[in-house]
């Protein structure tokens, strides 16, 4: 009997043994299979109360853990991918127009004179009349396509500057027999032939901006200097300071850049007017038009 009993319960523990080994091997297949399902086989498809987890979950998928529900952590990477944010859309950058064209260019010159207060905003007026004249067939554009087959995509490259500096008087020189040369302040200057994007240097002391400037007189052999009141100034037949003399002006200017008009700089006035007077026998009846530049006016 005692024989048999141990018999019997060697038997009984041998079942036990055979009972538990293919559980262990079980779980020990469940988390394999875990790590190689995303791999292998579809994510089965949950409701989204399933990836209500925890912060403790979430920072376990995050190393790489894995929980006893497969279907769980399967679900929740689902739903992450496809719930989370769009990212931001980038600002239009100037520098990849070429790949990624922007939907609006914007004009860094019209930026640029609006920060020069009244002076800059008096430029601009004057630019969005020259670049409205450009813009349309007349007979002034025409003149300017001759040397340039897009003469208001040019013009709209050209940047502003004053010259704080700039002579402010309107000098007399004497010459023999009596008769006196006369020199303006300079209204505006530009390289010549310097293409888009050059700089066009205005004078804020000359007719640009002002219809009078003082005189100041010389003596012959060099003696001194004296004022001798003042004297208007102008632009072509235009009153310093007015809105016609500032559009001939920078088409004066522009004619330069394009090396349409010959070089006129320290001629005293006499290339510079007649330059002024060519510009004005081609354009005259668009520079004296009353209508206001469009631009101007949407920007204000």
């Amino acid at each position: 009997m005692f024989t048999a009993r141990r018999s019997v319960l060697t038997v009984v523990l041998l079942l036990s043994a055979s009972f538990c080994s293919p559980l262990a091997f079980s779980q020990s297949a469940q988390f394999l299979n875990l790590e190689a399902r995303p791999l292998h086989l579809p994510r089965p498809s949950l409701p989204s109360t399933a990836c209500a987890t925890n912060s403790a979950r979430s920072l376990a998928v995050a190393r790489g853990e894995a929980f006893a529900s497969d279907t769980a952590l399967s679900s929740c990477d689902h739903s992450l991918s496809r719930t989370s944010a769009p990212l931001p859309v980038a600002p239009c950058n100037l520098s990849t127009q070429a790949t990624s064209p922007c939907s609006a260019s914007p004009d860094s010159v019209r930026d640029d004179l609006n920060t020069m207060g009244k002076q800059g905003h008096t430029i601009l007026r004057a630019r969005d009349k020259v670049l409205e004249i450009l813009q349309a067939e007349n007979a002034c554009s025409a003149w300017y396509r001759t040397k340039d087959s897009d003469p208001a995509a040019s013009f709209r490259t050209l940047t502003f500057a004053l010259d704080r500096e700039g002579e402010v008087y309107i000098r007399k020189f004497p010459e023999s027999g009596g008769v006196e040369l006369i020199r303006n302040p300079y209204v505006a200057r530009v390289l010549q032939g310097a293409g888009p994007n050059s700089t066009v240097t205005i004078n804020p002391h000359g007719a640009f901006f002002l219809p009078v400037a003082t005189v100041l007189r010389g003596v012959l052999d060099g003696g001194p200097v004296e004022f001798s009141g003042a004297r208007a100034i102008q632009v072509g037949p235009y009153a310093g300071g007015s809105f016609r003399a500032q559009v001939l002006a920078l088409l004066h200017e522009f004619g330069h850049v394009i090396d349409l008009l010959p070089q006129d700089q320290d001629d005293y006035e006499g290339r510079s007017r007649q330059n002024t007077l060519d510009v004005l026998h081609v354009c005259r009846v668009e520079v004296e038009s009353k209508e206001l530049p469009r631009t101007f006016l949407a920007s204000r």
